[in-house]
């Protein structure tokens, strides 16, 4: 499964409420990631590991979106990095 979200938020607000169900990494943007604040990446951090999500960071994904990824563990892309 790969579903598009428009934000982290919107994305972390769906699976904790429990509708998008069986999804086990949030890939971002890297560039947007990195313009956040400490706080603010704590607090994505903290709500993602309270649910069980594995956070991750693309290079090259664009910041008009996140992925939301589960199912068969594949490996990351070459440009994907764990949070």
């Amino acid at each position: 499964m790969i579903v598009r979200r428009d934000t982290l938020s919107q994305a972390l607000d769906e699976l904790e409420a429990g509708t998008l169900a069986g999804a086990s990494t949030i890939v971002v943007s890297r560039r947007w990631w990195e313009a956040l604040s400490a706080n603010e990446r704590d607090a994505y951090r903290s709500r993602a590991e309270r649910i069980g999500i594995e956070l991750s960071a693309d290079e090259e994904i664009t910041a008009h979106f996140v992925e939301v990824r589960g199912g068969e563990d594949a490996p990351p892309l070459s440009t994907e990095h764990h949070m």
